[in-house]
């Protein structure tokens, strides 16, 4: 069922340099309307755990349902608008490819900065281990060498045309990209500019 068939009524709680990002450029993309909840104050709120009850962003309340997840709510609003064509049907090889993408880079590359970011600045400084930086790192850069060479002669992800895919996995990319674990992955690079030129990216 399209937009054009039903009233979407979203609210969206999101607070800055987070997965939020996925969550808004999807919504974006799709042109759809929405509500922003986006103060510092409603991390970890009874507000926001009544949604996702880690208390954590993003997390979406639509038509009155609650999802968190952002894999789960960007795929979900792409369903919800399939005549933008931002996620292929259930059941198709392409929505295969969208998962095996998606369920890779979080589980093969976001874990390991996120470890890296949790004994930097989120953990209390005596519970930090710094040991793990440095497998941390090899284990992202591993991945981080399949999806280039996976892109050495596409633009794309999946269907090679921009999808809901490209922006999970772009995420992931751009965060490593940040900490300098991207070095020596020219089809990477190429592949971050060309969702940086999108209009609603919001990397």
């Amino acid at each position: 069922m399209g937009n054009n068939d039903r009233q979407l009524d979203i609210t969206l709680y999101e607070y800055g340099p987070s997965r939020s990002k996925q969550a808004r450029w999807t919504l974006d993309e799709l042109g759809l309307e929405y509500t922003s909840i986006g103060d510092l104050s409603i991390l970890h709120s009874e507000e926001l755990k009544k949604v996702n009850p880690m208390g954590k962003v993003p997390a979406v309340v639509i038509n009155g349902e609650p999802l968190f997840e952002a894999a789960a709510i960007c795929t979900y609003l792409a369903d919800l608008v399939p005549e933008k064509g931002l996620v292929a049907p259930s059941g198709t090889r392409e929505r295969a490819l969208h998962l095996q993408w998606v369920s890779f880079a979080l589980t093969e590359m976001e874990a390991y900065v996120w470890s890296n970011a949790r004994n930097t600045f989120v953990l209390p400084e005596k519970e930090r281990v710094k040991a793990l930086f440095k497998q941390n790192n090899q284990a992202y850069i591993h991945a981080a060498k399949v999806l280039n060479k996976v892109l050495e002669d596409k633009e794309y992800l999946v269907g090679d045309r921009f999808s809901v895919t490209d922006i999970l996995v772009g995420f992931v990319l751009n965060w490593g990209n940040g900490m300098g674990l991207l070095d020596n992955t020219p089809n990477l690079q190429k592949y971050l500019e060309r969702l940086k030129a999108r209009p609603h990216c919001s990397l």
